[in-house]
């Protein structure tokens, strides 16, 4: 049937081609109360240990650049003992940590990981795992229920076992960008504006990601400067430093957003 011009049909037609295309909006969340947030995070083994991890390497960097002149010259000294102080106590919060990574592995066993090689799960978590569990006995090696002779070795197995997590860790997470990349993109095309909070969510997400693989590379850097024996760059004391410092304020930052 023709519709005559003029009729309401047509001029409804005409009308709804003239609407603005209208982006999709969801209501702000709420913000979390800043104290309940501190509770929460320091609450967690992984913030405390954030904490100290950042007092250590700032330590370590103080030491390499050098105190500035007005300090006095004992100063040196006690941030070795205070450094040493802090690495111990980060491993005792280590303790029983390798399990983690045994329950990542044996989940990605049942559910499956989607597109992630069982390789590079393996060499993630079963890296990290092999070096959270003789951390246990580097642990008692510090505080010296175990001889003391144990140390080297137990670091430098651990150092072996971080070398291929890292790469695992770092490939995993590159895919995990690029789907998130995916994922903002594809929600834009149904509409949903930047401010939404479906695409402000997936940013945060992808930003937290980025950061991830950052935090992975420079913990790589200094896994590189142990099994080199610190050659050239890596050895380099300020600029080792500064990558373990660099990783404290990423994690700190990531499982600050986690919790």
């Amino acid at each position: 049937m023709v519709t005559a011009a003029g009729s309401p049909a047509s001029n409804s037609s005409s009308s709804e081609a003239r609407k603005p295309v209208v982006t999709r909006q969801s209501p702000p969340r709420p913000r979390r109360d800043f104290l309940l947030h501190v509770e929460a995070y320091l609450s967690r083994r992984d913030g405390v240990d954030n904490l100290l991890k950042i007092s250590l390497y700032a330590a370590r960097l103080a030491l390499a650049v050098g105190p500035p002149p007005p300090l006095p010259a004992y100063a040196a000294a006690r941030l070795r003992s205070f450094e040493s102080s802090v690495g111990l106590s980060r491993k005792a919060l280590r303790l029983g940590k390798f399990v983690q990574s045994v329950n990542a592995l044996r989940a990605h066993r049942r559910h499956g990981g989607g597109h992630v090689p069982p390789l590079l799960v393996l060499l993630a978590y079963g890296g990290q795992g092999v070096y959270f569990f003789l951390e246990q006995f580097a642990w008692l090696a510090k505080t010296g229920l175990l001889p003391a002779h144990l140390l080297p070795r137990l670091h430098r197995l651990g150092v072996w076992a971080q070398l291929p997590a890292h790469v695992g860790s770092i490939a995993i997470k590159l895919e995990e960008v690029a789907k998130l990349e995916s994922s903002v993109e594809t929600r834009r095309k149904e509409g949903f504006g930047e401010e939404s909070e479906v695409v402000r969510a997936l940013r945060g997400k992808l930003l937290v990601k980025r950061l991830s693989v950052v935090q992975d590379v420079a913990d790589s850097v200094m896994t590189l400067g142990d099994v080199t024996g610190g050659k050239g760059l890596l050895g380099s004391s300020t600029f080792m430093a500064s990558a373990g410092f660099l990783s404290a304020l990423i994690s700190a930052h990531r499982n600050w957003n986690s919790c």
